[in-house]
């Protein structure tokens, strides 16, 4: 049986991860406005998504974010001015990608208040690339207010995943390390 290259494994890795977005996102769209269409507040799975590939594949993580805007205005009807709104400023989130550089990854994964400015720095920066994204259809300020406010349920949903996913070997591991890292532990197994 022939082993599958690195990219090979990545391609599905994201591809699985982009599914489960999809899926999930859509789920938890329809899910909210059935049963809750009073509620001025959205459960997303997109930033939590989004943490969780930029720790494995870092820039990639950008494929997550439109998936995550398409899949939330598929689910809710909106408009061709939402759809760019949600799938372009949800690449902001990517902003915590400078984390990364700052602490490393592997710092991130170990420590739990890091992780957490993480998943901060991701929502806010989808907040954000929103709100920027609405000012080219007219959104103001109140825009702003209306996104940081209605997916507050979602950074806590991200941070429980990454805390979640912290304890679990590999989950939010840069995958070239975990690879080398599982690699190595075999060969000095053997020896």
């Amino acid at each position: 049986m022939r082993q599958i290259t690195f990219k090979e494994y990545r391609n599905i890795d994201l591809a699985i991860l982009a599914a489960i977005t999809f899926v999930f996102e859509v789920i938890a769209t329809l899910a909210a406005a059935k049963w809750f269409p009073a509620q001025p507040i959205a459960l997303s799975i997109t930033v939590a998504m989004i943490c969780v590939v930029m720790m494995r594949w870092s820039g990639y993580a950008v494929i997550h974010a439109v998936v995550g805007g398409i899949a939330f205005c598929a689910a809710s009807g909106a408009t061709i001015e939402q759809v760019l709104v949600y799938c372009i400023g949800n690449g902001l989130a990517l902003s915590a990608l400078l984390l990364t550089r700052l602490w490393g990854k592997e710092q991130l994964r170990k420590d739990p208040f890091k992780r957490s400015m993480f998943a901060v720095t991701a929502y806010m920066g989808a907040v954000l690339g929103r709100w920027l994204v609405s000012l080219l259809f007219g959104g103001d300020l109140t825009a702003l207010v209306v996104y940081a406010t209605t997916d507050i349920i979602s950074l806590l949903f991200a941070l429980i995943v990454l805390n979640l996913l912290a304890k679990s070997d590999g989950m939010i591991e840069d995958q070239k390390t975990y690879l080398l890292r599982i690699q190595q532990e075999k060969e000095e197994m053997m020896n």
